[in-house]
This record gives C-alpha cells, structure tokens and sequence, in this order.
C-alpha cells in the first residue's frame, strides 16, 4: 500500500469510529424540514428588480435534539442578491436551543453540499451520505466541502504550490502553482484566509496573492531586500522587514499601498506582536536597540537596548513580555511589554536563534543550532527551566496544544517535546519521529524557517522535506508519519495550511466561504460530531449571470505534434503548440503560461513556462525519464484557464528499445 493510501485509509478509519459514535442507534427521527424567506437586505434591491422567474432567497430550517438548525447561502458583497452557480457565496449556519434560543456553541460542525438528484433523503439516507462523505468514497463526492484546507508550500524556485491533502481519491492533489516575479524569501497568510502576503527577492517586493483564486493580484514596492513578512493581529495592515536598507514598510492590507516607512536599524530583522496587536516589536541583527511601534498611530514609541545580535523574537500576551535571542551573547533579553523595559536577562549559549513561545505564552523555547541544544524557560519566574541536549543543529518551531515541534536541520527527524510534561519533576519528555530520507540541511535550494504546517485538528503537523521534495503528514501518537504528499519535484522551503472549514464567527453562528458548483437545489448535509446529531437542510443555487461563453476558458490549445507518436526514454522532444484567446482578446505571451507534464496516474511531474515561437506558436521541451503514459496540462489563470480547466494531450513514451511509431515530436 502506497504512503498516500495508509494516510487517507487511516482517515478513513477515524471517521468510521466516529461515524459510529455520532449516528448510532440513538439518533433521532427523522427532522422536519420547512422553508421561510429570510430578513430583507438592508441595501436596496437592483433597479431592475428581480430576473424573471427568481424568488426571495429562503433560509432551511431543521429541528433535531433539542436544537434550532437554520442555514442559508448568501452572496459575497457586491456580488448581486442572489448565490449563483460557479461563484463563491457565504454559507452560514444559525444553531440555537429550540426551548430558549440561546445561541449553541463551540459545536465544531462539519458539513457538505450535493446536487439532488431526486427526492430529498430521509434521514436514513441523510446518515448513509454523511457517512460517505466522511470515509472518502469515490462514488459519492459533495459538490461542496465545507470543511476543507489547502496547503501552501513555498518552493526554492519563483512558485507556490497549492495542494489539497484531503483528497483521498484523487489522482493529484495539485490544486494549482502559483508564479511569483521572483524567488520568495517568506509568506504570511492574512487571518481571513484571503490573501498571502510574499516577499520576493532581487527587488520585485511584496507580492499579493490571491488564495481563492490563486493569482498574485498585486506587487507593493518597499525596500531594499525585503525578508520577513508578518500581518498584524487585526489583519490591517502586513509588515516586512528590509533588510538591505534599515527600514521596515508597514502596508496597508486592503489596499496593498506601504502606509508608512520606520526606520528599524541595519541588519536582518524579525517581528513580534503583543498587547492583543497594539505594539509591534522590531528586532535588528547590527543595531544595538529593538524597536517598539503603536500599530495605531505607527509612531515609535521605545528603543530599548539589547546589544548587537538580535536574532529573534517572540511576544507573550499572557506574561506580559517579549523574549529577544542575541546571537553572539548567548542570552534571551526579557522585555516588559507593558512598561515597554529590558527586565532582565538569561545566559544560554552562543548560537542561539530562534525563540518562540507555547500556546499557553508561559514556557518559551529558544533553538541553539550550533550547540545542538534546547533551552525552555519559564516566563512566571524569569528563569532557565531546562536545557535539553542531543538535537542536530535545531533550527524550526511549531506547537501544537501538546506538543512543541523542532526541525533537527542536520538528521532527518522531528523532536517532540511534551508540553504537560514542562510542569512535572525531572527532565521534559522528548519523542523523537523519523521524518524524511535526507536531512534537511542537504536541500540544494536553501531552508525556509517554518517548515510545519500544523493540523488544523492540533494534533500533528504537515512536515517539509525539502531534499526529499515532499511533504510528510504526521499524527501525534504515531511513531512514523502516516503518509507523503508529493511537492511534485519541487523542494518545500515552507507550509502553512489555509483553514477554509466552518468557523463560528459570532455566538451560534457558523460560517465559511464556498466556492458553489452548477445550479439548481442541492442538499445541504451536517453532522455537529459532541451533540451526536446529524440533519439535511436544503439550498438553491440560481443560474449564473454569466453568459456560459464567458465562463468558458479563455483559450483553446491545438497541439503541432502527433500526440499519437512515441516519444523516447533519455530523448529531449519539442512539443510545440498553439494556443488561440477569444477573438476579442489580446494576443497570448508565453509569461501567461505553464505547461504541467505528468507520468500518469502517478510519478514524475515537471512544470515549464513554454517558449514563444517565431510564427506565433508556443514550445516546451521535454525529456522522458522512463517509459509509460504522460499528460500534457496547460494553464493560463489570466485567461480564466487555471489547471485542469483546459483539456489534457496524452503523450506515450516508449520503452528503450522499442521502435517509435513514425512522425512525432523530435
């Protein structure tokens, strides 16, 4: 069984104990279901009133268990009076005692949409498809998943890649690559999910990228080197520290213009926030103070003096500090964040370089890579509350509610150290997990500082590798990783995951933003997993406004070679090809373009930009590793053409040997 396969059989397996739980023998009869137009919209309706045939949008109501269950679509903002087929529309559900109407909370709900077909299920065939949903069945998929996460890797060329880890049954779980003007330095995601914010290197600056639609939307200049990027807690404003020239540019996160300039000092520089966002913390490698900035007013508000070799820095809102590693002192400064005064100081050791605090915000955790060492200290009392030794230049932290997560650079393993163990007598608990067949230190492309992508469930990670060029999906309890997931020849710098599940956005109201498939009623599926209920409401999904010509991709591609042809192991071959926009388009350009060459089902896979040829058409090379079938994928986002929407040219490569078929690319 493949790694993938154990990862998503193991999946699988969970949710059938606790599908088991949840729609036992004692759920209940089946619901009633009853629709009520929802409250008018406060903004005026179109001039042009209702398109014929349309109705008020309704909101489904169930009962079930004691609970009042409504849920509605609505459209994004600016986006018409109706949720249409084909967009992105906010699917919200209201959960409130029946008896009282208090709101329901913290139900962590999960919940699907799926195209009926027939007659709405009773409640037997409501279970049946929340059970298939759940245990990945190929036959029976959702239209709609609202309990999905990408993952977003940061690559050592100029690309982002976009891979969905749930899907179980997928032959890829590419979503799309994302081409950036240059090669990326650092990534931060805007708590809403929207948007990621990448600096880039050789003076492109700051790129904006769109996550619904996986395109950069914008490029903001700011200084020279940009490298660590880092959005404020209220998702105002992005900051990014220059480190070429001294500065820090503080961006407006809306509308993608630098706000203000601070001067921060020479150096490398990192960024902290406390007091719930009110004051950013600005370090600087070769200046000899860090910075305090209101985040209100962007005024500097304090300098204080650390000493040359601030390397990191890491706020605690629960303990009212900020912790700054120096380097070369080989001490942890202690900040008062409230009186905004060094505190005191910590001797470690030289070398260390990384800090960061555990959920809690009481025990923080300082990486000595050149000693091999992990310092733990305890922000109640000021002090060294362990030093663990044995770890091979240990460089990357990522917690979990159990478990802080150190990425050993010079072995390919992830040291676990056991969080509740910290309070008990005796030295902490360490598990040590093999992640990966090279450490690494031995990537060609460089390391990125944030190499785990923890679980949304916080109870494990996704891990890169970048020498290995995959990314490995680990479990807590487990000893080994339950499975891979391939950056497709790409060597992962960085992960972080995009939560795009249900979140309960104000007391008994759910909410998350979907992306709707074709129209027409559809069944709304949920299962709220610590009540032990599970229901089917309904939505209506209108037709899209958009004429289907409009929808369409944006290009049609005619292959110039014969497709039919084989293709040798070891042989560089020139696919040329054609690729035609809407006549009312402007020309195609080669940047606009990737081509995907995949080993199908699964294997080698290598993403090009073509070449433009002198008679109007495009070109890749391609050079067969090993023999079997391949597939030719084009994307172009800015002609509505991401991946996968244009169709697929099969390519066969023979096996060495063997005597190609006549003609072909050559």
């Amino acid at each position: 069984m493949s790694d993938s396969n154990r990862l998503f059989g193991a999946i699988g397996r969970d949710a059938s104990m606790l599908i088991a739980c949840v729609l036992g023998a004692a759920v209940a009869p089946a619901c009633s279901r009853r629709e009520t137009p929802a409250p008018p919209a406060a903004a005026a309706p179109p001039a042009e009133g209702p398109r014929e045939g349309e109705r008020s949008p309704v909101v489904s109501r169930v009962e079930r268990e004691g609970l009042s269950i409504a849920f509605e679509l609505r459209p994004l903002p600016g986006a018409g009076d109706r949720p249409e087929a084909r967009t992105d529309a906010t699917a919200v559900f209201t959960i409130t005692d029946a008896a009282t109407g208090a709101p329901a909370r913290d139900l962590g709900p999960l919940a699907w949409m799926s195209r009926r077909a027939g007659a709405p299920p009773d409640d037997a065939g409501c279970q049946d498809k929340i059970r298939s949903f759940m245990a990945g069945r190929i036959a029976v998929r959702p239209d709609v998943d609202m309990n999905a996460y990408l993952l977003w890797t940061q690559n050592q060329d100029n690309t982002l890649s976009v891979i969905n880890p749930q899907l179980a049954w997928s032959r890829s779980k590419l979503r799309s690559i994302v081409t950036l003007a240059a090669g990326s330095t650092s990534l931060a995601l805007h708590p809403d999910g929207d948007r990621l914010y990448v600096t880039l290197q050789g003076g492109r600056g700051l790129a904006v990228v769109d996550t619904r639609r996986s395109v950069v939307t914008a490029s903001v200049p700011v200084g020279a080197e940009p490298v660590r990027v880092a959005v404020a807690p209220d998702g105002r404003t992005v900051w990014v520290g220059n480190d070429g020239d001294g500065t820090v540019s503080v961006v407006d996160a809306r509308a993608a213009s630098v706000l203000k300039t601070l001067r921060a000092g020479p150096g490398h520089h990192e960024l902290a926030f406390s007091g719930g966002g009110r004051t950013a913390w600005i370090t600087s490698r070769d200046a000899r103070t860090v910075t305090a900035v209101d985040t209100g007013t962007l005024e500097t508000v304090a300098e204080l003096e650390v000493g040359e070799g601030a390397a990191a820095v890491a706020a605690s809102d629960a303990a009212g500090a900020v912790y700054v590693a120096n380097e070369p002192r080989g001490e942890i400064v202690i900040l008062d964040a409230g009186r905004r005064a060094v505190a005191g100081r910590v001797a470690v050791k030289a070398g260390v370089s990384a800090v960061g605090f555990e959920p809690g915000g009481r025990f923080a955790f300082a990486l000595n890579p050149a000693k091999g060492e992990v310092s733990i200290l305890d922000a109640s009392t000021g002090s060294l509350a362990h030093t663990l030794a044995g770890f091979a230049s240990p460089d990357a932290l990522a917690f979990t509610k159990t478990y802080a997560y150190v990425r050993n650079l010079g072995e390919s393993r992830v040291s676990l150290i056991e969080l509740p163990s910290l309070e008990r007598p005796g030295k902490p608990t360490v598990v040590e997990v093999q992640v990966g067949q090279q450490p690494p230190r031995a990537a060609k492309g460089g390391r990125g500082a944030a190499p785990f992508a923890v679980l949304p469930e916080d109870n494990g990670a996704i891990v890169a590798s970048p020498a290995d060029k995959v990314l490995y999906y680990y479990v807590e309890g487990m000893m080994a990783p339950m499975g891979t997931l391939s950056n497709y020849g790409r060597e992962p710098r960085a992960a972080l995951l995009e939560d795009r599940s249900l979140k309960e956005v104000q007391p008994g109201v759910y909410a998350a933003t979907v992306r709707l498939g074709d129209e027409g009623v559809h069944d709304v599926e949920l299962l709220l997993r610590d009540r032990r209920v599970a229901a089917c409401l309904e939505a209506t999904v209108a037709p899209s406004a958009v004429p289907a010509e409009d929808r369409s991709p944006g290009l049609t591609v005619e292959p110039l070679f014969d497709a039919g042809a084989d293709l040798e192991v070891s042989k560089p071959a020139t696919l040329r090809f054609r690729a035609t926009p809407k006549a009312s388009a402007p020309p195609l350009e080669a940047k606009e373009m990737q081509v995907m060459i995949f080993r199908f089902p699964v294997g080698f896979r290598d993403v090009v930009r073509p070449r433009a040829e002198p008679d109007g058409a495009f070109s890749v090379t391609f050079t067969p590793p090993e023999p079997g079938q391949y597939r030719f994928l084009l994307e172009a986002g800015s002609r509505n053409a991401p991946l996968g929407a244009l169709p697929f040219i099969d390519l066969h490569v023979a096996s060495p040997g063997d005597a190609p078929d006549a003609g072909g690319a050559r």
